[in-house]
């Protein structure tokens, strides 16, 4: 097997049960870990054959699907850096990823043809990139002839060679490219499978274990890291194109999950969704990503009796902290907590100056970790983010005396109200508690007496009993009276749906302010205590 190498996981797969399937498509496709593996050898040769040889970068603007699975796994076999670039990206997006992280080859698909043809169209560097299908030829676009099973061993790789270029989710500013290592990368699958199955070996699942759904896409670290994982204790993936309730409604009889790792966002459709979904032989939902609200937590765990598990971490960090089934039956989870530090993470809460802070004390999260690399694409970005080899997370929060970690919100994200510190998460969780709404963003706005204010964009539940004028002071006073003065929301402003980045998080990129004086109508002006109003830019009215 393939010392340090990603894909000595497969190649271990393939050697204990080789003969068994690890791989599934949602439309009924079927793959062994040994036909995975031959795939893969195809794909090596194919990609040598293109000249692609250790370290080259091999992008991939491909529609997620299981084909994915043996085009990663065939670039680590010959030590090349697969960049997944997200298959919902625009031509101006595409050239923009393949700009920043200089690829020797491009894979495309057949399913976005007009966006392939607008890249090859433009000036400009990447548009020379060379540009091969995975599936049928394209105009001006040849096939990769990659589907001739071919046994290829992987290369020998050292820890802190680059094993993929994965975009950052992209909720506040652009998406970064960031590099991750192979050895980081396996001492992180290492952690968790350390505290969620009590053993660090692989293959450790029972042959008859059930495959784990691969929920997020595979140009997500997320997807890639769930993919491994589930390859890493011994367990097959099923591959589909994306998230949606009555295709896991579907899939959920088919495959008997036991286990499911899913966004918030998708937990959120669910709770909404009319329809029951069969859970059947669910032990647990294991919730990563982002927070959960506790309104849609509760909702969930209610109605289908699963406990929801979370993991806390990051494209960049790895995995930190969270709950297992373990902790919940020893009694040690703590709610509002984003779990216990997991053995083995060197964890520090840091002051502005980088100072280490006490127990109990607020601050930065900051971690030592040798996932990164940094991000390729900005050389300052990447100087703030790793310092020492301390990973700075731009979380903030605290840990208590028994080691649980609780956050309090992300460094970018805080307002300051007054000279306070406001959170954006905090006034969320609290107002999505209210019956009538269904979602809710909270932005910093520009104040000119108190430097920023918290506005609550919301997604209200219909009620023809309740305007928008009359709910938006109901939601003021709600956060009031949960919430200390400076922390309540000086603005509602009401709106269809929120922007949501490409793997389902709230986008934190401020929306553009109304005229002055002037108020959409989906907007509702809400008094200030004392009396007076203040329209969105600020002014008195």
């Amino acid at each position: 097997m393939s010392a340090g190498n990603l894909v000595g996981i497969l190649e271990g797969r393939c050697a204990d049960r080789g003969d068994l399937p690890g791989l599934y498509g949602e439309d009924g496709r079927a793959w062994t870990f040994d036909q995975i593996d031959l795939l893969a050898g195809g794909v090596a040769a194919a990609l040598r054959a293109e000249g692609v040889g250790p370290g080259d970068r091999v992008a991939c603007y491909l529609t997620n699907g299981p084909e994915i699975v043996f085009l990663l796994f065939g670039a680590w076999k010959i030590g090349a850096v697969p960049v997944t670039v997200s298959s919902l990206y625009n031509a101006a997006e595409l050239a923009e990823s393949v700009a920043k992280t200089a690829p020797r080859l491009l894979l495309v698909d057949d399913r976005r043809p007009d966006v392939v043809a607008t890249f090859l169209a433009a000036d400009g560097d990447a548009a020379q990139v060379p540009v091969r299908s995975v599936t049928s030829p394209l105009t001006d676009v040849p096939e990769l002839p990659w589907r001739q099973e071919t046994r290829v061993t992987g290369v020998d790789v050292g820890p802190q060679a680059e094993a993929c270029i994965l975009f950052t989710g992209g909720t506040t500013g652009r998406p970064k490219a960031v590099s991750v290592t192979h050895g980081g990368t396996r001492e992180s699958l290492m952690r968790l499978a350390r505290v969620t199955t009590g053993t660090e070996a692989e293959g450790s699942a029972a042959r008859d274990a059930r495959p784990n759904l691969i929920a997020l896409p595979l140009f997500h670290s997320g997807g890639q890291h769930a993919l491994l994982f589930a390859y890493f204790v011994g367990r097959a993936a099923v591959v589909w194109e994306r998230f949606g309730v009555d295709r896991l409604a579907d899939l959920m009889p088919r495959f008997g999950f036991d286990n499911l790792f899913l966004l918030p966002t998708m937990v959120f459709d669910i709770v909404h969704a009319e329809r029951d979904l069969p859970f059947a032989g669910v032990r647990s939902v294991l919730v990563a990503g982002q927070a959960i609200s506790w309104p849609v937590r509760r909702a969930f765990e209610e109605r289908y009796r699963v406990p929801i598990l979370v993991n806390y971490g990051s494209t960049e960090a790895g995995h930190i902290a969270g709950w297992t089934g373990r902790d919940m039956k020893a009694g040690r989870w703590k709610p509002g907590s984003a779990g216990r530090v997991y053995p083995g993470v060197e964890l520090e809460i840091r002051d502005d100056a980088g100072a280490a802070l006490p127990t109990g004390a607020e601050g930065e999260v900051v971690v030592r970790s040798a996932l990164t690399r940094g991000y390729v694409d900005d050389a300052a970005a990447s100087a703030e983010l790793v310092r020492d080899g301390w990973v700075h997370t731009g979380d903030m929060g605290y840990v208590d005396p028994d080691g649980v970690l609780f956050l309090v919100g992300r460094k970018r994200d805080m307002i300051k109200c007054g000279g306070f510190q406001v959170w954006p998460e905090e006034i969320e969780d609290e107002l999505r508690g209210h019956p009538l709404v269904r979602d809710v963003r909270v932005l910093g706005r520009p104040d000119d007496r108190l430097g920023e204010i918290p506005v609550a964009l919301v997604v209200r539940a219909a009620d023809d009993t309740v305007d928008d004028t009359d709910l938006a002071a109901r939601l003021v006073a709600y956060a009031r009276e949960r919430l200390a003065h400076f922390k309540a929301p000086r603005r509602i402003e009401f709106v269809p749906a929120l922007e949501r980045s490409a793997t389902g998080k709230i986008s934190r990129v401020a929306a553009p302010l109304p005229e002055a004086g002037k108020i959409s109508r989906a907007a509702a002006p809400v008094p200030e205590a004392g009396g007076t109003s203040r329209s969105t830019d600020g002014g008195s009215r």
